[in-house]
């Protein structure tokens, strides 16, 4: 029997091909043609489309060839053809494709897509001169689209033409001032021209834009090395030893992101011969996740549920990715998706409680959480949801009852006690929350939040304040922070050991200086001094 997949759960606590203009900028138009038409092209071309999108090059070649034995003069399906060979890097039939393209009758808008995508060829080829010569009829052809000028600009670059190239770049920014690849050639231009702090201005925006271009952490890398030089014109260079530390840390950061690049790479190779192998394509979404590019690990995950959509583990991981990246609405219909394929999944029950508490639909949420608890009763994250949400509604009784049965199951849990405490404290419930956050204390000595809010409780009821500020003092040994600096303040003030108080609220000051309330105890702390001082 084959063996299973076992693909990684994404826990919830590239190099990016910047356009991918030259297989899509004229479907909007063709696909208003064929409607009108109604002639069958548009559903061998839009299924042409949909396989392109999921790397289903050797289908999508099938369909746009249906396309033109239909219409041999459809200019736009040769550019999607084309398109499809150059994804399989079949770069001569992509070339007479895109040839083809230019001798049939189109709009200006598919001849330049036919003319940038040959300029990108041919420079890839080391053809300069007729990547220049379609470049300019691309620039020509499509003159509010940035691709072509900063193609175009490469060629320049490359042919050493600097002036036209320089001039050609600014044309693609004027168009959109966020494009890596402009800021790539400026900074390279200005390195040649030896201008290199305005080099590694450019090169950093790059760096910014698309942080996973090996290249431009290699080429800022040497700016920063030219930079280190021990002296300059004869006078000798301060910030020298600075500069090749950081061309130091940039070759790391270039090694790692090569082996990255060369990782991801090896995958997209194996789905250029398996493309609808799971695999590969799961191993090439855990490879973005493990660098950080959670942009490509969605891309992959959505393919992968497009071509294996009854995989629910699949599911689990891009809601994941899209609630660490904020797509709130797409998480829900990936969750959705899940539960619809099984409905006992219970963490994904509790991700669309949690996913519509963020959204406020209170009802949903509660409904979602219940359910979570129901399909597993030790699912503790279920239980904090869900008396959260019924606190977030004010319905302290309830969410007091849920936590009760949370610390029923798991009775050691501190933190299920502490926020016991704090509702009974809503309802100015003292004896209840002061054993709370003792029983607290007793299942976990270092819960910091216990200690604190015991503390504070003593103080505000001016009961046991010796026992307050050890609480206080323990609490702040365990994780200092302004808060709990400033409950130690009070529990000091309180006791009347005003020196510690000053000393304590001057220590949360420095760590939060705009913090009103924290002065406001200052002040009333130093006034309590100023009294003492009179009697």
């Amino acid at each position: 029997m084959r063996p299973t997949l076992f693909i990684r759960k994404v826990k919830l606590n590239i190099l990016t091909n910047l356009l991918v203009f030259c297989c899509v900028a004229s479907l909007v138009s063709a696909q208003q043609t064929y409607q009108e038409s109604g002639d069958e092209q548009f559903k061998y071309y839009t299924h042409g489309m949909r396989a392109l999108q999921l790397g289903l090059y050797n289908e999508a070649i099938a369909n746009f060839q249906r396309v033109l034995q239909v219409n041999p003069q459809n200019a736009e399906a040769y550019c999607e053809l084309g398109a499809a060979y150059r994804f399989k890097e079949q770069t001569d039939e992509a070339l007479a494709a895109y040839l083809r393209a230019l001798e049939l009758p189109a709009s200006p808008q598919t001849h330049g897509v036919a003319h940038v995508c040959l300029a990108r060829l041919y420079h890839s080829q080391g053809r300069f001169a007729d990547a220049e010569n379609h470049g300019q009829h691309a620039v020509a052809m499509l003159p509010k689209n940035p691709e072509p000028f900063f193609r175009l600009a490469d060629t320049y670059l490359q042919r050493g033409k600097l002036a036209l190239a320089q001039q050609t770049y600014q044309q693609a920014l004027a168009l959109d001032a966020n494009l890596a690849p402009v800021y790539q050639g400026l900074g390279r231009i200005a390195f040649l021209q030896d201008r290199l702090e305005e080099a590694v201005r450019y090169y950093q925006q790059a760096q910014t834009l698309a942080p996973y271009h090996a290249e431009t952490h290699y080429n800022l890398g040497l700016v920063y090395r030219r930079l280190g030089r021990s002296s300059v014109g004869g006078v000798s260079n301060p910030n020298a030893s600075q500069n090749l530390a950081e061309a130091k840390n940039l070759m790391t950061s270039f090694q790692r992101v090569k082996t990255y690049n060369e990782q991801t790479n090896r995958y997209r190779r194996r789905l250029l011969e398996q493309p609808t192998a799971l695999e590969p394509r799961v191993k090439l979404a855990e490879a973005h996740i493990e660098m950080g590019n959670r942009k490509e690990a969605i891309r992959a995950y959505q393919i992968a549920t497009a071509l294996h959509p009854n995989t629910r583990q699949l599911y689990h991981n891009l809601g994941g990715l899209y609630m660490q990246t904020g797509q709130l609405a797409e998480a829900i219909s990936a969750f959705q998706r899940l539960i619809a394929l099984d409905d006992t999944d219970a963490e994904a029950h509790l991700h669309l409680g949690w996913l519509h508490a963020r959204q406020r639909k209170f009802t949903q949420a509660q409904t979602y959480l219940q359910t979570a608890i129901q399909r597993d009763k030790n699912l503790t994250p279920a239980y904090y949801g869900l008396a959260e949400v019924y606190a977030q509604q004010h319905r302290f009784a309830d969410a007091l009852a849920i936590y009760q049965q949370l610390i029923s199951i798991h009775p050691s849990d501190a933190k299920a006690w502490v926020r016991q405490g704090v509702l009974h404290l809503k309802q100015q419930q003292v004896p209840e929350a002061i054993h709370a956050f003792t029983q607290a204390i007793t299942v976990d000595e270092n819960s910091a939040d216990a200690h604190n809010n015991l503390a504070w409780l003593y103080a505000s009821q001016g009961e046991h304040l010796q026992r307050a500020v050890e609480l206080a003092e323990r609490a702040v040994a365990l994780d200092a922070n302004a808060a709990r600096l400033d409950t130690l303040a009070y529990a000091y003030y309180r006791y009347g050991a005003y020196t510690q108080a000053e000393q304590s609220i001057l220590r949360a000051i420095d760590l939060e200086p705009k913090n009103t309330a924290y002065k406001d105890r200052l002040n009333e702390i130093q006034r309590a001094v100023a009294a003492e001082k009179k009697r």
